[in-house]
Formats: structure tokens, C-alpha cells, sequence
């Protein structure tokens, strides 16, 4: 590459650049160096001369723009004018084209404006107004001149907000430029009428949706909005002006002007002709512009609307008209998104409408509700409509893309029933919800009733209406005792012909499982189905989710049932038809039956259920790892996990059964996952050992035991010293955050036994002693155990502080390795290290051995501290290590004041940009924070603001916009 910034040199390199991708980045710094340069300023109009390629060319346009941007400053103000003409003259050249040429120039031109606004161009939009008027123009075309004006006028209000500008200058060129609206809007009136070019109309309308985004009131605008909607009658106006009325309606500030809105709403009606004729036509296009303006205006105004329909008689109507239009485009025909994709901007306007009425008092909300009703009932069956599936031949020629977008959109449905049922429970109003749920009872009672008697079966309408039922199952009240009970008798009933179908009633049956164990009468009803198809790969995943949910919330009454239940699920895990999930799912739901059984009845049950399961578990332990059988291996292991998880044989039921379960346990430990734990210990320990370096199946084995420790308790106790040799041995070979975990809660269940006790010096030593050596191998390889070891270190030091003191363990190291850790990019990683320090920290003042490896070492800590809130880390991390600097000003203060002085006596640290000035008035702050025990919580937050002032400086960011807005977003 030439060194030189030449108008030949860089011509040549823009060449380059598009004829060898592989010099692509090297000449693509190049060029950002050349356009940064002085010399830009002279050979951008070289390279826009025109003999130039087009690439040439739009690379000098874009170079003006530039250092017009970003490099104002190296221009001088005698040279303002020229600048101003020579590029005025270099867009009459570019007149015909390239339009991109162009286009870049006119932003270029606009740039230039906000410089010399106001003092060095007052009055700049009138004068170039004007200046496209005089005779320098003349020579260009009428329609020519009209379309570069009204591009620089669209280009500029966007050029406002793209520009980097201090909020003075901001302030100063907005005023400027609402002064040159006074100008604008006449030019824009003038050009938006039937007697305009159509290209000069298109770009008249782009620009005034650009000046509406910048700030254009809209009771100022709305001479032009009611010639926007004129121009929506001509076919080749419709796009841009339905884009152009949605951009107004959109307006942050529209809400403002409701005597406007209510005026153009006159507008907006006047479209339902024309909609109608769009709709009988097939018209896709027109419909959803028409939805786009409809819809965009109703969401942003819906304040007024509920206001409106208690208002005068000709605005009630007007506002139901209004709401008419909704549904109509809610319901427009097809199916989204194949037929149509604009029914779903609907939603947003519903769920807007429904927050507003929750907001309404209490007085006003029945009458309102009044008038809302037939909207609701209306919405209701437009979506029941609009939730069917499409035909069967339909649904099997969409492509996947597009189903999964169905999904969504019936998702988006059952979230707009589900939110408006909660509204109407507002109050008390509960009448309507009432007849909500018998016009749907009725519904499907009718539709089951025509599916039994017609020959060819129609399952979408049925399935639609369940789907519905499901949607507002979370906000049906667990005393409703009339219409869902009729739901579940009419089940029993429904012709089932489709798997979806059968899958969206057994989503309905498990989502009111909380609500029958209010009413468990409805279990004998919903079983059977959900039992069926548990052995239905095509609706297992329904069923089995549907079968978890009902044992969980149901246990107290599902004695009668748990043979039937686990007989089913018994055959079905014989038939070996179910996905992974669906198999954990059921074995969750036998232990919660198992869980309101006797104990000799659970043995009798888990002998024929479980042996096999001990089986294949057995048999894969003898298997060499290999990627065939890993997903059974990880599966197997799990079917336990999920056991023990869901098996809880503690459970207080009848006094009898409870005194009988305690007399026999005191004859013998026959706790069921203890004894399924001894025949299945061998072989998980011999699958983790196979599949030690399998994330997965480690992860599986531990949750495995962290599960049967929390039910066995204190009952775990015989099998602790295997599971203590196994987590070592594992932990030493391959560490991992699962095996961490697992050895925290045994500690946490166990650690202060007194016959656990050796187990629990022998796990804190191997861990920590396994994990230093990670630190000498290179730590970024392992952030994620790092942060499991931390967290395992601040447990320990919080609650087992003496077994660690009587250790093996090197605390030097550890700190050291905490030091470390603090300066890692994750996040977490540093959380966790800091909590770490702080115990460590807050343990010193009454161990001595911590307290001279502080007293020693602390200065590598404040070092580490000190580098982070000068900008080596991320600004996330901030609060973590101001809560350490408080733990060391609470414990060792004098020592923390020597070593700031010392540490920060350093030029140009922790940052260049922190004078000593501020670094004393840091220390100052800092150590003011006195902590005292009932300040604590007051002194923490001045600590973290003190740092956090400081962080800003060291950054550069301090006073800065960015600075304000990243600490309110965090």
C-alpha cells in the first residue's frame, strides 16, 4: 500500500478493495486512515470528478460527509462559504445521477447545515429553500430540483439524530430547525396535490414523515395528515402514504393532541369502504396498509378510546366504529401466516387496551365494561376463527418456517384471551367471566355434538375451543365449580381423530391440574385420556407433561388412581416408544404416586418397575464409552435422578399409615431410594468413571445423588463414604462445576456431624488442592469451575471456618488464587471471588493466620482492585469490588490507607486520566465510609457510589450522557 493520501493513491485502493477480497481488511484500514486524514478535505472532490467510477465516487461523497461530521475542526471559517458553494455546485452535477452519489451528497449537505446553524447560515432551510428557486438552478428541471430539496429535507432530521452532539448543541439545532418548520410545511402542502409529478408526491411524503419523527406537532401537521389520506386512494401513493400516516401515529407525542385524534378519526372511518372493497376483492396489499394505519393509531391512542366510548354520542360511535375496523382486521380471512401476515399487529393494541381498562376505577369500570362487552364477546370468536388449524393438506405443505410462526401467533392469542379474562375478573366482574366460560362450554358441547353425527370429522373448530380453554386456565378460580366441570364430562365425549387435537386437550387437562385439587371428583374423567397417551409417541410429550402436572398438585387424592396410573405407565415404559423428556416426565409422575403409597407397597411397585431400568443401567456400566449409546446412558441415569426427585416417602398422610411406615423403619433401613441407591451405586460410579470427561452424564450422576440426598437426610449416612471417595476421585481426575455443587450441599447437609466430619476435611482439602493447580495451568481455560470453586470457598469460610483452618490447605494460595480470579472477564466469576474475599476478609480480625496473610498480602489485592476500577475490567464488576474495599475498611483500615497512598503515588495510575487531585480525594472518600454495625447498609452504598464516581473518571465517562444512562439501566 502507498503512504501517501493522494486523490491517485486512494482511487487506486478503492479499486483494490473490490477487485481483491483477500486485500479486503488490509485496504480497508488503509482507506479508513485516508478518510480521517487532512488530505481528505482536497481529494474527495478529485475522486466525485466525472471520469471517476461510481465506487470512486461514493467514496469521496462519503469522505466529505466525514470530515464534515468529525473533523469540523480542521476546516477555517474563511473557507465555510466555499465549502458551502462548491458543494452545492457538486450536486447540480450529480443531479441525473448515481442517485446513491447524490443521496450522499445531500447528507453531506445537511451535515454542513447543523455546523454553520445558526450563527455561520441563519435561516438555512429558508435560504435553501430559496436557493433551489434561483437562476443557478434554472438549468435543472422543475421535478429535478423538487427531488433534491426534498431529499435534503428528509436526510436532515435523521442526520440530527445520527449525529454525535453535546445536549447544548443539541438544544441550540433543535430550535433552529423548528424554526425552519414555518417553512417546511408550506413547501410540503404546496407539493402534496393532485397536481404534483408522482415521484416529487412519493419523496414529499417521505419527508414529512421524517420531520414527524423529529418532533412536527401534530395539530401543526394535520393539514397535511388529511392530504396524506387522500393520497392513500391513489394505487401508486398507497404504500408510502400508509407507512407515512403509521410513522405519525406512532409519534412518542401523538398521545398529546386528542382533539386532533378525534378529528382525524373522521379520516381513519372514511377507509372502511375502500377496506371492504379490499377485503371482497382479495386485496391483501390494501387490507394491511389499511390495518397498519388502523392499528397504529388505535395502540398509541387507547387512553382516549376507552375515554371516548362514555363520551358524546357521536364520538361513542365513532370510537365503536373505530373498534369494528379492529376485529375486522383481527379477523382478517386466511390463515397467518400463509394467507395473511398482518392480524398479529393486533395484539399489541388488545393487550395495550386491556392495561388501560385494569387501570380505571372502580366506579367507571362497570359502565365501561358495558359498552366492552359485545367487543369482548366479538374478539372471542374471531380468535376462536382464527386459532383453527388449516386443513390437514393445508397444514402439510407449509414449510417449517412457517409453523413455527403459527405457533407463535396462537400463542400471541391464548396471551390476549388470557390477559383480558384477568381484566374482567377486576372487581368482581365476575358475571362476565361467567358467561365467558359457558359460551365456550356451550361452544364444544355443540361442536362435539356435530362431530358424532357428521360423517366426515372437522377437528379444528373443537381443538380451538380447548386451546382457548387452556389459555385462560390460569385465571379460573379454584371455586368455579359450574361450567369446567361440564368441560371435563363433555371430553369423554369428543370424537378424537387428530393427534393435535388430542394434544391440545391434554395441555387443557394438565393446565387445570391446580384447579382440581379443589375438585377431584374430575381426576376419574381426565385420567383415562391422559393415560392412553402416555403410550402415543404422537401426543407423548402432552401426555406425560399433562400426567406430572396432575400427580404434582394432586397427590393428596390420587390414592384410588395410583394403581390404574401406574400400571399405564409401567406398560408404557415396556413399549418404549417415548422420546428422552417424556420418559424422565413419567417417571417424576410414578414417583409422586408412589409417594402416597405404603412402603411395602412402593417396593412392591418399584421391583417390577425399576428392575429393569437396574438393568440396562448395569449393562451400559459395562459398555465403553462411545457416542451410540451416550444419549441412553445420559437418559438412564436421569430416569432415576427425576425418581428420587419426585419420590417423597415423608409425606404425613393418614396417622395409621404414618406409625406404621415409622415402626418399620425402625426394624431396618428400607427407605425406597435408599434401597434402589445400593443396587444402582456400583453402577453409576462405574459410568462416571467411563464418562468422566462427558459434562452431561457428570452432571446427571450428581444430580442423581444431590436428589436422594435431600430425601434420605440424615439416612444417607451409610453410603457417605463412597459417595465422599467418588466425588474426589472424580474431582481430581476432571474438575467440574456439577461435582463442586454436589460436594457443597454435602457439606451443607452434613459437614458438622461429628462422624461426617473426617469426610468433610477430606472433600474441602482434595478440592481446593485439585483447584490451585488450575491456577498454574492457565485459568481461562476453566472460569466456569473457577467461579463453582469460589462459591465453594465463601460457603466453607461462612459456615465451616475451623474444618478449613485444620486442613491441608494452602490459604496463602487460596487468596492468591482469589486475586486471580478477580481479574477473570466473567462476571460471575469475579462475583463469586469477591464473596469469597469478603468472608476471608471478614474472618482475619479473629484468626491469625488470616490475618498476616492479609496484613503480608494485601497490597496484591488492593492492587487488583485498584486496576479494575481504573478500566481492566468491565464497569459490571464495580459494586462486587467496592463491597471488598469495604470489608477491608471495616477489618484492616490503617493497613488500607497505607497501601492506597502507597499504590496510587504512581503516575498514570490506575489511570492516565485520574490526577493525584483526585486520586487523594478518592482515598478521602473512601476511607470517610467508617463502618459501624448499624450502618452497614448506608455505608455499603456510599462505598460503591464513591467507586463508582471514581470508575467513571478513571473511564473518561464521568458528566457524559452515556455515563448517566448505563447507571439507570443498571
Amino acid at each position: 500500500m502507498a503512504t501517501e493520501y493522494t486523490a491517485h493513491n486512494v482511487e487506486q485502493a478503492v479499486k483494490q478493495f473490490y477487485l481483491n477480497p483477500s486485500l479486503q481488511s488490509e485496504v480497508h484500514i488503509w482507506l479508513t486512515g485516508a478518510q480521517i486524514s487532512p488530505a481528505a478535505w482536497s481529494f474527495c472532490w478529485d475522486l466525485m470528478g466525472p471520469d471517476k467510477g461510481i465506487e470512486v465516487q461514493y467514496y469521496g461523497a462519503s469522505c466529505l460527509h466525514v470530515k464534515i461530521v468529525r473533523f469540523w475542526h480542521e476546516i477555517p471559517p474563511e473557507q465555510f462559504e466555499s465549502l458551502k458553494s462548491k458543494l452545492l455546485e457538486t450536486i447540480v452535477h450529480f443531479a441525473t445521477g448515481p442517485k446513491v452519489i447524490l443521496t450522499r451528497l445531500c447528507v453531506g449537505l445537511s451535515a454542513l447545515i447543523l455546523q454553520l446553524l445558526p450563527q455561520k447560515w441563519p435561516d438555512a432551510i429558508q435560504h435553501l429553500i430559496s436557493t433551489f428557486q434561483q437562476e443557478g438552478f434554472a438549468s435543472l428541471p422543475t421535478v429535478t430540483r423538487c427531488q433534491i430539496l426534498l431529499e435534503v429535507l428528509t436526510v436532515l432530521p435523521e442526520e440530527f439524530y445520527s449525529t454525535n452532539l453535546s445536549q447544548q448543541r443539541r438544544l441550540v439545532l433543535r430550535q433552529e430547525l423548528n424554526k425552519g418548520l414555518d417553512h417546511v410545511i408550506p413547501l410540503l402542502q404546496s407539493l402534496l396535490t393532485p397536481e404534483s409529478p408522482l415521484e416529487v408526491y412519493q419523496m414529499a411524503l417521505k419527508a414529512f414523515s421524517r420531520w414527524v419523527d423529529f418532533g412536527l406537532a401534530m395539530d401543526r401537521a394535520e393539514p397535511i395528515i388529511h392530504q396524506v389520506f387522500t393520497s392513500l386512494r391513489n394505487p401508486q401513493l398507497f404504500d408510502i402514504a400508509a407507512d407515512t400516516l403509521s410513522s405519525v401515529f406512532a409519534h412518542p407525542e401523538s398521545y398529546k393532541y386528542p382533539v386532533t385524534i378525534q378529528r382525524i378519526l373522521s379520516d381513519v372511518l372514511s377507509l372502511h369502504d375502500m377496506f371492504s372493497k379490499a377485503l371482497a376483492d382479495e386485496d391483501k396489499e390494501t387490507c394491511e396498509g389499511i390495518c397498519r394505519v388502523v392499528v397504529s393509531l388505535s395502540e398509541n391512542h387507547t387512553k382516549l378510546i376507552v375515554e371516548s366510548v362514555l363520551g358524546p354520542e357521536e364520538v361513542k360511535q365513532n370510537t365503536m366504529s373505530l373498534l369494528q375496523m379492529i376485529l375486522t382486521c383481527t379477523g382478517l380471512p386466511g390463515h397467518f401466516p400463509v394467507d395473511e401476515s398482518c392480524s398479529d399487529q393486533t395484539f399489541t393494541f388488545w393487550y395495550l387496551l386491556q392495561d388501560e381498562l385494569s387501570m380505571i376505577s372502580e366506579e367507571d369500570f362497570m359502565p365501561l365494561m358495558e359498552v366492552f362487552k359485545p367487543i369482548f364477546f366479538s374478539l372471542i370468536e374471531v380468535l376462536l376463527i382464527k386459532a383453527r388449524f388449516p386443513s390437514d393438506s393445508d397444514y402439510s405443505s407449509w414449510s417449517l418456517e412457517e409453523k413455527e410462526q403459527f405457533r407463535c401467533y396462537r400463542q400471541d392469542i391464548g396471551d390476549t384471551m388470557m390477559y383480558w379474562y384477568v381484566v374482567i375478573q377486576m372487581y368482581s366482574y365476575s358475571i362476565l367471566c361467567t358467561e365467558l366460560l359457558a359460551q365456550l362450554v356451550n361452544c364444544l358441547m355443540a361442536l362435539t355434538e356435530m362431530s358424532k353425527r357428521a360423517t366426515s370429522q372437522d377437528w379444528q373448530d373443537v381443538e380451538a375451543v380447548l386451546f382457548v380453554f387452556s389459555s385462560v386456565s390460569e385465571s379460573v378460580p379454584t371455586d368455579e365449580a359450574t361450567h369446567i366441570p361440564k368441560l371435563f364430562s363433555v371430553i369423554r365425549e369428543i370424537p378424537f381423530v387428530n393427534s393435535q387435537q388430542i394434544s391440545t386437550a391434554l395441555n387443557m387437562i394438565g393446565s387445570f391440574a391446580e384447579w382440581m385439587r379443589w375438585h377431584p371428583e374430575t381426576l376419574s374423567s381426565v385420567l383415562p385420556l391422559v393415560l392412553q397417551g402416555i403410550t402415543n409417541p404422537e401426543v407423548g410429550t402432552a401426555a406425560t407433561i399433562a400426567l406430572k402436572d396432575i400427580t404434582r398438585e394432586n397427590l393428596s387424592h390420587l390414592r384410588p388412581f395410583a394403581h390404574q396410573i401406574l400400571v399405564a405407565c409401567q406398560k408404557s415404559f415396556e413399549a418404549n416408544v417415548l422420546k428422552s423428556r417424556d420418559l424422565l416426565r413419567l417417571m417424576s409422575s410414578v414417583g409422586h404416586v408412589l409417594s402416597v403409597m405404603q412402603t411395602e407397597e412402593i417396593m412392591h411397585y418399584l421391583d417390577s418397575m425399576i428392575s429393569p431400568h437396574i438393568r440396562h443401567l448395569e449393562a451400559l456400566a459395562e459398555m465403553p464409552p462411545c457416542p451410540t449409546n451416550r444419549a441412553d446412558v445420559h437418559t438412564t441415569v436421569n430416569i432415576f435422578a427425576w425418581l428420587f426427585g419426585s419420590l417423597d416417602t415423608g409425606l404425613e398422610w393418614e396417622e395409621k399409615e404414618k406409625k406404621n411406615q415409622q415402626q418399620h423403619k425402625q426394624q431396618e433401613n428400607s427407605d425406597p431410594i435408599y434401597v434402589i441407591l445400593q443396587k444402582i451405586s456400583t453402577a453409576v460410579q462405574k459410568i462416571a468413571y467411563a464418562w468422566l470427561f462427558d459434562t452431561g452424564i457428570i452432571e446427571a450422576v450428581c444430580d442423581l445423588y444431590k436428589k436422594a440426598l435431600q430425601k434420605l437426610d440424615n439416612g444417607f449416612a451409610p453410603l457417605s463414604t463412597d459417595l465422599t471417595q467418588l466425588v474426589i476421585n472424580l474431582y481430581q481426575r476432571c474438575p467440574s462445576t456439577a461435582i463442586i455443587d454436589l460436594c457443597k450441599q454435602m457439606l451443607l447437609m452434613f459437614g458438622l456431624q461429628e462422624n461426617f466430619i473426617p469426610f468433610s476435611k477430606a472433600i474441602i482439602e482434595n478440592v481446593c488442592v485439585r483447584s490451585l493447580q488450575m491456577f498454574t495451568t492457565g485459568i481461562r481455560n476453566y472460569t466456569d469451575v473457577i467461579e463453582g470453586f469460589m462459591c465453594f470457598l465463601a460457603q466453607v469460610m461462612k459456615k465451616f471456618k475451623k474444618i478449613i483452618m485444620n486442613c491441608n490447605c494452602d490459604l496463602t494460595a487460596i487468596f492468591h488464587a482469589a486475586v486471580l480470579s478477580m481479574a477473570l472477564p466473567e462476571q460471575a466469576t469475579v462475583k463469586a471471588s469477591c464473596s469469597f474475599m469478603i468472608e476471608f476478609l471478614n474472618a482475619g480480625p479473629e484468626n491469625e493466620v488470616i490475618k498476616s496473610i492479609v496484613t503480608s498480602r494485601g497490597h496484591l489485592l488492593v492492587d487488583r482492585i485498584m486496576r479494575a476500577i481504573g478500566g481492566e475490567s468491565q464497569r459490571g464488576i464495580v459494586d462486587f469490588v467496592a463491597d471488598v474495599i469495604m470489608a477491608l475498611n471495616k477489618n484492616y483500615v490503617a493497613q488500607l490507607s497505607v497501601w492506597l497512598k502507597t499504590i496510587l503515588e504512581n503516575e498514570g495510575y490506575p489511570s492516565p486520566r485520574a490526577s493525584r487531585q483526585d486520586k487523594e480525594q478518592f482515598i478521602k472518600n473512601l476511607l470517610s465510609a467508617t463502618i459501624t454495625s448499624h450502618r452497614d447498609r448506608m455505608n455499603k452504598r456510599k462505598t460503591r457510589d464513591v467507586v463508582k464516581e471514581f470508575t467513571l473518571l478513571c473511564r473518561g465517562l464521568l458528566g457524559t450522557e452515556y455515563a448517566e444512562a448505563a447507571a439507570t439501566f443498571l
